[in-house]
């Protein structure tokens, strides 16, 4: 609870240092009781906030370990294989990540439903992995699935997790030369952002930029460049604030 507590205030070295203790406590049950395998998990989200990947990841598998051993294929199971999955996309190691990402989607859908969205969350990042190793057809496929979901569960207008969705999913059709499809998404990220983040936001930049590159090559020059003229006043409102 003090570790909890800790992180919650994002005083993560205290954090660490409580649940480093707990994992020596929760040790006093076993190797493989799940009260330790749990302390562990816990541990490595501290280590990830810290980017201590390579420690996260060490925990994190044992971790994982410990939960297979008393539960079987279930939702801390998939929890586990997601935490492991991410850390190793903390440090570029999409391809690697792929196996812990596949397990947990089909863990999620079984027992939460394809509808669901922490399976959402686990085909976003899986088609975001696609797209960084060039696997364009399969990311699209994937990450339309992804916002689908969370479009169904969370509505349009203040949903900032659909905005990622589809941002993604626009780069990948970018990629794929699918400028027409992947400018209406790039819109409606645009529109979330604003309205969740704000018009100063550095990811609203980004998602014009990125609009606007696509429209250059739909010959919407002018539209271009008023979304241009935003992205650089809201970088110049971000540099003044530094």
């Amino acid at each position: 609870m003090q570790a909890l507590h800790a992180a919650g205030a994002k005083d993560y070295p205290k954090a660490e240092q409580a649940f480093l203790k707990a994992v020596q406590e929760a040790g006093r049950f076993g190797p493989d009781d799940p009260r330790l395998g749990t302390t562990l998990n816990s541990l490595g989200l501290v280590y990830r906030a810290e980017k201590k990947y390579g420690e996260a990841e060490g925990v994190y598998r044992r971790a994982l370990g410990i939960m297979e051993t008393a539960y079987g294929d279930s939702i801390d199971v998939g929890n586990v294989n997601f935490n492991i999955a991410s850390v190793m996309f903390d440090q570029g190691h999409q391809a690697e990540a792929l196996p812990n990402l596949r397990r947990t989607a089909g863990i999620y859908e079984r027992l939460l439903g394809g509808d669901s969205l922490k399976t959402a969350a686990v085909l976003c990042m899986e088609g975001d992995a696609y797209r960084l190793l060039k696997r364009f057809p399969e990311s699209e496929a994937v990450l339309r699935r992804c916002a689908d979901i969370r479009e169904t569960n969370g509505g349009l207008i203040e949903n900032g997790e659909l905005a990622d969705a589809l941002h993604s999913l626009a780069l990948t059709l970018i990629d794929e030369g699918k400028f027409s499809a992947a400018e209406p998404r790039l819109k409606i990220a645009e529109k979330i952002r604003e309205k969740t983040l704000g018009i100063t936001s550095p990811l609203l930049a980004r998602t014009m930029e990125d609009r606007a590159a696509v429209l250059k090559e739909l010959g919407r020059d002018k539209e271009a460049e008023n979304l241009l003229a935003v992205s650089a006043a809201i970088r110049r409102s971000q540099n003044k604030g530094k």
